[in-house]
């Protein structure tokens, strides 16, 4: 299945002098699979070092972070391995298991023979300690399961489509009709099937079965949960309860995360580590609170008050009664489906690259989510998951705010594009274009100079 990673991983390979780099995700999303197909596309020689099925690999580093002695292990623990200058690419895997594999890329980059890629779930490492020891000499990469474009080229739809739906976008101007309704229809497969590419192969080989894709979603969650028991330690009781209550805070009316509800007298300041701990690992996504939707947004945000969404909207659907998963595809009305319609729109803008947060006041409301767009300008996004589509009070009472000077709104819902006033109402499929109101580079518009002499 065809991966966006696949393109970051050439241009990385083609920019001179590139750092070590450690892709980050939640397990089975796919970050072995597309790192071993790059390598053996784009290197005469792959040596991949895997710590979960071979604990002898972690004594490669028993003679310190010296490279030609790392070498000199590797070879005696894998006597075929060929090193050849320029052309050759070490992949470290697991290294949740190792974290000494990470330690080692300073030593790597400055020995500058071979290309380095780590790459693991993360859980339990200390990530800020083995950041003090390599500042400087690696890129980190996040990545997540498939986003809902990827989840269309798995399924076999046009990028002629998707490349029309995005014009769309651009253009303002509505998505003919059959192909509307058509995209709908696969979008809620997306949301109730998610983006874990085992789950998504198992999805289209069985005839897109989604009584099949559930049984392996639930197998997957429970790994999730015994990952949990295993890299958490201590901390794995107040992991496992915020993990368990993901689900549930997203079926409240506000869909923030409500600390009172890991028990009596719980505080942010007990569980924030554990937090982190989630959303570290890919498993959480954390979206905090704004005061002001203005840029930059960081400088009102609230770390105290957050909404916390699961890194694949199909393992969240799996957690949720089977009737909640036939009511999304059938596009029934009730129950309530808004939390699961949030959490997949949140996964798309993480994936796309955007700082996300929601924003609140008193006097306004709450507005879903809030992105920094294109010339300094905020873009506040509303999403509905039922038909009273034009019902966003907070929304109106935000964009009447005019130090704010914001120049439209994006709602997200069922209906075809169209816009009246400063709201611009969205496919909710067309989520994976979003990036079009973000400020991209270009390469054509160097700003830098020279300095002056004095």
């Amino acid at each position: 299945m065809k991966r966006k990673i696949e393109l970051y991983l050439l241009e990385w390979k083609n920019e001179k002098n590139h750092l070590p780099l450690v892709i980050k995700g939640a397990r089975q999303i796919g970050k072995t699979y597309s790192i071993v197909k790059f390598a053996k596309e784009n290197y005469k020689n792959f040596i991949e070092i895997n710590f979960a099925s071979n604990e002898n690999f972690k004594s490669i580093f028993d003679n310190g972070y010296d490279v030609d002695n790392i070498i000199k292990n590797i070879s005696l623990l894998m006597p075929n391995a060929t090193f050849e200058k320029n052309n050759t690419l070490i992949f470290f895997d697991g290294v949740q298991l190792c974290s000494k594999a990470m330690t080692s890329l300073k030593q790597f980059k400055i020995d500058n023979r071979f290309d380095i890629i780590c790459s693991g779930s993360l859980m339990g490492i200390n990530y800020n300690e083995i950041q003090l020891n390599s500042v400087g000499y690696k890129e980190d990469y996040d990545m997540y399961s498939m986003d809902f474009e990827e989840f269309c080229w798995a399924n076999s739809i046009s990028e002629n489509v998707l490349a029309d739906i995005r014009s769309c976008l651009v253009e303002r101007r509505p998505v003919e009709n059959y192909i509307h309704e058509a995209m709908l229809k696969n979008f809620r497969a997306y949301i109730v099937c998610g983006g874990m590419p085992e789950v998504v192969q198992n999805y289209i080989d069985s005839g897109y079965s989604l009584v099949r894709t559930r049984e392996l979603q639930i197998q997957l969650v429970d790994q999730y949960k015994s990952d949990i028991s295993k890299y958490a330690s201590t901390r794995a009781f107040n992991v496992r309860s915020i993990f368990e209550q993901i689900p549930v805070q997203l079926e409240a009316e506000s869909h923030r995360f409500i600390v009172s509800s890991l028990g009596e007298g719980a505080r942010l300041q007990k569980y924030e580590q554990d937090f982190l701990w989630l959303v570290n690992a890919g498993v959480g996504l954390m979206v905090p609170q704004v005061t002001e939707a203005r840029s930059p947004l960081k400088r009102t945000e609230k770390t105290t008050a957050f909404k916390l969404y699961e890194s694949d909207t199909g393992m969240l659907a799996s957690r949720y009664p089977g009737s909640t998963a036939r009511a999304v595809y059938l596009d029934m009305k009730t129950p309530n489906l808004g939390g699961l319609y949030e959490n997949v729109v949140a996964q798309e803008l993480v994936a796309l690259g955007a700082d996300t947060w929601y924003y609140q006041t008193r006097e306004v409301g709450e507005v879903d989510f809030v992105i920094e767009g294109a010339r300094g300008h905020v873009v506040p996004i509303e999403v509905k998951s039922g038909k009273k589509v034009r019902a966003h009070a907070a929304l109106d009472r935000l964009m009447s705010v005019g130090e704010y000077k914001i120049p439209e709104a994006v709602v997200l819902s069922h209906e075809n594009l169209c816009k009246e006033g400063k709201i611009l109402y969205v496919p909710i499929y067309m989520t994976f274009c979003l990036d079009e109101f973000m400020e991209k580079d270009d390469p054509n518009n160097d700003f830098s100079f020279a300095p002056i002499s004095l």
